[in-house]
């Protein structure tokens, strides 16, 4: 193709009142999108796995320690096996809480040297303990 009829194949898009304005505008509007993509996206504290877990710690904690909160814990039997232990807040102090064992589970099971029975008083971390309806 000649340079002549390349002049004429373009010529018309930029002739005119709005032509050269408008290619300009087109050119600003190609560099903007592509210089967005060579930035990495700002990363939201959601993100961070740390904070997750901070928050999602100081949630269960505000949830599960206040006296009288109704809680249980999931507690691992063997390799496989899983039992719900129920019971109730009696106490609060720092990240630990006392509970009032009233269902021990299938099986027997001990927490922090104490043997999970009806009717005991077991100190835990609040983290280990959900809310729960029974």
């Amino acid at each position: 193709m000649k340079n002549k009829d390349l002049k004429n194949r373009v010529r018309p898009y930029f002739s005119g009142k709005w032509g050269l304005t408008l290619f300009f505008f087109c050119a600003v509007v190609a560099v903007s999108i592509t210089a967005c993509g060579t930035s990495e996206p700002a990363r939201t504290p959601a993100f961070d796995p740390k904070f997750a877990r901070a928050v999602t710690e100081t949630a269960t904690q505000a949830a599960v320690a206040k006296p009288g909160a109704k809680v249980c814990r999931q507690m691992q039997v063997g390799i496989a096996e899983r039992d719900w232990v129920r019971g109730v807040v009696m106490e609060v102090g720092g990240e630990k809480i006392g509970v009032r064992i009233d269902d021990p589970g299938r099986f027997p099971h001990s927490l922090n040297g104490t043997a999970v029975v009806r009717g005991v008083l077991v100190r835990d971390t609040a983290s280990a303990w959900t809310p729960c309806l029974f």
